[in-house]
């Protein structure tokens, strides 16, 4: 999936939350599995699922190794 922010319509905050939730569901796993897998309390994850936050390129790091699956694909 190739996500970019200057062209989207919805906010890139949003399209990552929708990306990580088609893995979750893929995985069959819970926000709370995601929280569990990456130490970050369920209330985090929960924000990030509802795009109200802004995450660090080492946030979504730690989300792709939790889900062995890419969160964002960058344009070479």
């Amino acid at each position: 999936i190739l996500l970019r922010c200057t062209c989207m319509k919805k906010p890139l905050q949003k399209q990552v939350a929708e990306r990580i939730s088609e893995v979750l569901h893929e995985k069959g796993l819970r926000q709370q599995d995601l929280a569990d897998q990456t130490g970050m309390t369920k209330s985090y994850v929960s924000q990030i699922m509802h795009g109200t936050v802004n995450l660090t390129l080492e946030t979504i790091e730690l989300i792709e190794q939790a889900l062995k699956a890419p969160i964002l694909t960058t344009a070479k």
